[in-house]
């Protein structure tokens, strides 16, 4: 490789996507961890790419999209076998600006991405936890709900009571607050996704009270976002959603469930350590320092 790659930006990454999931693959393999979270890997049209090549080969990437509020959210990762070289850095500097530097992820918050952002002047202002436990038989009661309370799988006509909702939940989380009918059917036209596996909690007169999205994935199931209308907290609500999707995941045969939670979510991690959850790895966002 030259001793100063170029780098080429483009407003679209959807056109280098088989490229762009090979170097996530090569990281993934290397890291335990993918680079890039699924929100991006499913919209990569609308991701800004700068990216490093070698001989035609792929081997540093940054995917960069406006959040429309002046902040510049982005994600970046090189090659297993190009490391050390200073391309991160490299490519970290070409989606900067004085103006608007870049909010970044680190998936895993692996030691390179501790390192370039203490060389990039960058603190942690954000911190996301994966979680996990064992599917057990325990897991295999009928979950108790109040008397007029049903829990049923999502269907087509549940869509719009479900974006509804979820809009109101996660109105302060910045991705999945955002999540829209393209989102949706994005997510509904994936391999993993099963309507049985997506479970919608309503009161006798059909209003949605909560959710609980499971993602199967092999043996290991992911409570995808799990909700609850803010009327209805502090019913217990949320914990017989969890254990409807425990129950679930032990009849399919499931051997293992994670979650991902915000680091500061006290009322969550409560919930899911009481459910026996344990903290299996840590993402983390970081913002240039302000003077």
């Amino acid at each position: 490789m030259p001793e100063t790659p170029e780098i080429s930006t483009t407003a679209s990454a959807d056109a280098r996507g088989d490229e762009i999931r090979a170097i996530a693959d090569a990281a993934l393999s290397a890291d335990g961890v993918s680079p890039f979270n699924e929100d991006t890997m499913l919209s990569l049209d609308a991701r800004r790419i700068a990216a490093i090549d070698d001989s035609g080969q792929l081997v540093a990437v940054a995917l960069t999209r406006d959040l429309g509020d002046g902040t510049v959210e982005g994600e970046l990762v090189v090659h297993p076998a190009h490391r050390r070289a200073g391309l991160g850095g490299r490519l970290y500097d070409a989606v900067s600006s004085a103006e608007a530097p870049p909010v970044l992820w680190a998936h895993g918050n692996l030691p390179g991405a501790s390192a370039l952002a203490e060389s990039r002047g960058l603190e942690a202002v954000r911190t996301l936890l994966k979680l996990g436990r064992p599917i057990t038989d325990a897991d295999a009661g009928a979950t108790p709900l109040p008397d007029g309370l049903t829990i049923a799988p999502f269907t087509d006509a549940d869509a719009d009571d479900f974006l509804a909702l979820n809009a109101i939940v996660f109105r302060s989380h910045p991705e999945q607050g955002a999540l829209d009918a393209a989102g949706l059917d994005a997510r509904r036209s994936t391999d993993w996704f099963d309507a049985d596996d997506f479970l919608l909690l309503r009161d006798e007169d059909g209003a949605l009270l909560g959710y609980n999205w499971l993602k199967r994935e092999v043996d290991e199931v992911e409570i995808y976002v799990v909700g609850i209308a803010p009327e209805a907290a502090g019913r217990g609500l949320g914990r017989a959603l969890m254990q409807a999707g425990l129950q679930r995941m032990h009849a399919t045969g499931a051997s293992e469930t994670s979650l991902y939670v915000e680091g500061d979510n006290t009322a969550a991690l409560a919930l899911y350590r009481s459910l026996g959850y344990e903290q299996l790895s840590i993402d983390v966002q970081y913002r240039h320092r302000r003077s």
